[in-house]
């Protein structure tokens, strides 16, 4: 053994990648799962991604974080670095909890999936069918000036929603008229991602009243804006399913995945493995900031809405078995979640014909990679404190990457990540 070697060996053992074993993968919620389930030993077949993570620790620039990867044979590993916050005693493993932000929207665009298999709309569904306060929606005429408006000429629709070609908008995406409005109505991500000082709607039936007032920035279906429409697609789903939001997602995506920690605020005990959340200024420069609106205290009070697009919380270990899920055509083990054609479905580019989204395509709640990228097929989404989720199919694997570090890609794990999941893979790349 080399003196290098011997180095990286030590940093693994004080970081935490000493702490994986050979466990099974396995719960009384999840006996019928088969061995493609059972968890192998990340340092064994992750060792460069468990370099990548390593590195950010000892250079103190996050207290901890952890990646988790689904292989082509089904089994899965965790590597992980660090502790739960700067001093802490408390490592991080794949059951820490995290704020995941915007990736609940791959959780809400897999149950708008789930109502097109069960038959209760489909795509091209005028949102104003299920939402009549959107029936007389208003577009602004310049909305880099003002709020003048006239009438959509142009029809909102399911696919709008999901691929974020509606016309909203959110808040904090920019200062034009339209956004400042926004503002004004309380409507944003989740609280602890974007504070503000306007009182957020109390249900759906409220969010879409005050953003039935707003007028859109632009037709729907003709360009891309992130925004809230993740949000909005929750009253779909209510509306249509009968039940409230949290309940179908818990009934029909969570439960069946045995995602026991993948929750809308804290339960007792759980604040003891929650991740701490700074903000590092731009560039990831300093200094760095708690972020008081985001600590375990407010994550334990009572939600009343359950945001769709930026409300979860979860752990490596659940979004995994959820990715987990799309790769292996909707199936879980040997229980089905949803059809295979349905899962196809989520991951495909269903963006409006003419339209792109960040130079891609654009599936359900998440980003697709279009033909002549160096990841074509991979679909996707990210977390606003730089947490990254996406499944390649054409390599048959699927990655989580947990950390939380404002604002997004302040600190920039995800590109070193990505190569060395690739290389730990055997994976190359034109």
């Amino acid at each position: 053994m080399t003196r290098q070697s011997a180095l990286f060996d030590r940093r693994r053992l004080l970081l935490g990648a000493g702490a994986l074993g050979l466990v099974p993968a396995l719960s009384a919620c999840n006996a019928s799962l088969n061995s493609a389930d059972i968890e192998v030993r990340g340092i064994d077949r992750l060792p460069m991604t468990q370099d990548v993570l390593n590195r950010f620790v000892a250079q103190s620039r996050l207290p901890g974080l952890c990646a988790g990867v689904q292989f082509p044979d089904g089994s899965k590993a965790f590597v992980q670095a660090g502790t739960l916050d700067f001093g802490s005693f408390t490592r991080v493993n794949r059951d820490t909890l995290f704020r995941i932000y915007s990736m609940t929207k791959l959780i809400t665009g897999a149950a708008a999936a789930l109502l097109i298999e069960d038959g209760k709309f489909a795509l091209d569904t005028p949102v104003a069918d299920i939402i009549p306060e959107f029936a007389d929606i208003k577009v602004a005429t310049n909305p880099a000036r003002n709020l003048n408006a006239r009438k959509a000429q142009k029809t909102m629709t399911i696919r709008h929603l999901l691929t974020h070609t509606s016309g909203f908008t959110y808040a904090h995406a920019g200062n034009n008229p339209v956004q400042r409005a926004y503002g004004r109505e309380g409507l944003a991500m989740a609280a602890s991602a974007t504070s503000g000082s306007a009182r957020p709607p109390a249900n759906y039936d409220e969010l879409v009243e005050r953003l039935a007032t707003i007028p859109l920035m632009f037709e729907p279906g003709t360009r891309y804006e992130y925004g809230v429409s993740v949000d909005v697609l929750a009253v779909v789903i209510e509306r249509v399913s009968g039940m409230p939001y949290a309940d179908f997602v818990q009934r029909r995506i969570l439960d069946p995945l045995a995602m026991q920690d993948t929750i809308w605020s804290l339960r007792d005990g759980d604040a003891e493995r929650l991740a701490a959340i700074y903000n590092y200024g731009a560039n990831g420069a300093g200094p760095r900031r708690a972020v008081a609106d985001a600590s375990a205290e407010v994550l334990s009070r009572p939600v009343s809405l359950h945001l769709a697009g930026s409300g979860l919380l979860s752990t490596a270990s659940d979004y995994l078995d959820f990715l987990g899920m799309l790769l292996n055509e909707g199936s879980a083990g040997r229980r089905r979640i949803m059809k295979p054609e349905t899962a196809q479905l989520m991951r495909s580019d269903i963006l409006p014909e003419g339209v792109s989204a960040l130079n891609g395509g654009h599936g359900f709640g998440g980003w697709v990679a279009r033909e002549g990228h160096k990841r074509a097929g991979e679909f996707g989404w990210s977390g606003n404190a730089s947490t990254q989720a996406w499944i390649d199919p054409a390599h048959d694997f699927a990655a989580v990457l947990m950390m939380q570090a404002l604002p997004y890609r302040a600190i920039d794990v995800l590109t070193p990540l990505r190569a060395a999941i690739d290389a730990d893979l055997g994976i190359t790349r034109a």
